[in-house]
């Protein structure tokens, strides 16, 4: 009886199998995974549920993929290898579980990362928020954005510096496309260019900033607020916050691998 039930747990703890994959690069975010039920036939040679598309399921990139057959998936293969597929050790049907763990998003200029190079372009007015008020909010940004570490700020002066007042002038004013974004952030050698607006609507003040990849041209982090009721000094209240969101990015997804080699003939 001993050697019976001994071998019954054999073949339940054979039967069972738990796969994963990590990318050590990769930080894992927090909560429960993304998990997806996956399905075969004729011992997985057709796969009934189609690949897993992680670029869905983590556009940011993943961190971590895990392939599991729990005790009743194993009792359905089990169940289901019968008849022809006996002798082939295959069951009609395979269920898995399989988990996707995404990556966090990370923080630019986290600690451990290499200095980024930014371009604070002047926030635009709107309503009847004046250039001078202006002013004072594009210094505090960029006085924001210099306190955190890893970053490198270049901000209007700079720029004008650079590239000479009327030269400033003419391609600051003339762009506002991603494409020549991020042409002006690659000419300054920058990684990023960070660009907005703020305007007034009634008593509310309105925040737009977004952040440009120049390396892909494509925004990748932004921030929209709306600051009810107040004046203008709510800007520099909410600043730390809104740095903080705008400096957070999702990782690049990963490059796929490059083909196998061909082998000579």
């Amino acid at each position: 009886m001993r050697r019976a039930v001994a071998i019954l747990l054999l073949a339940l703890l054979g039967g069972c199998y738990h796969v994963r994959y990590v990318r050590p690069s990769q930080v894992a975010e927090g909560g429960a995974p993304r998990e997806q039920w996956h399905h075969g036939a004729l011992g997985g040679a057709i796969d009934l549920s189609g690949p897993v598309d992680l670029a869905a399921a983590c556009p940011g990139g993943f961190a971590r993929v895990e392939s599991e057959v729990g005790f009743v998936y194993w009792l359905a293969r089990a169940v289901t290898s019968f008849g022809v597929l006996a002798p082939l050790h295959a069951s009609l049907w395979t269920p898995s579980n399989v988990k996707v763990i995404c990556a966090a998003p990370t923080s630019v200029g986290a600690p451990g990362s290499r200095v980024l190079k930014l371009v604070l372009l002047p926030l635009l007015p709107k309503g009847d928020v004046t250039k001078g008020t202006v002013q004072v909010f594009d210094e505090a940004l960029a006085g924001e954005l210099r306190r955190r570490p890893g970053i490198s700020v270049l901000a209007e002066a700079d720029v004008a510096a650079l590239l000479g007042v009327e030269k400033k002038k003419q391609v600051v004013t003339g762009c506002s496309d991603q494409g020549c974004l991020a042409e002006l952030g690659g000419a300054l050698g920058a990684d990023r260019v960070v660009h907005g607006s703020v305007g007034r609507v009634g008593s509310s003040l309105v925040i737009t900033i977004s952040t440009l990849d120049t390396s892909r041209a494509r925004t990748v982090a932004s921030v929209s607020e709306r600051l009810k009721g107040t004046g203008d000094e709510a800007f520099l209240d909410a600043l730390p916050a809104l740095v903080d969101q705008l400096l957070t990015e999702p990782p690049r997804p990963a490059s796929p691998p490059p083909p196998p080699p061909r082998a000579g003939r």
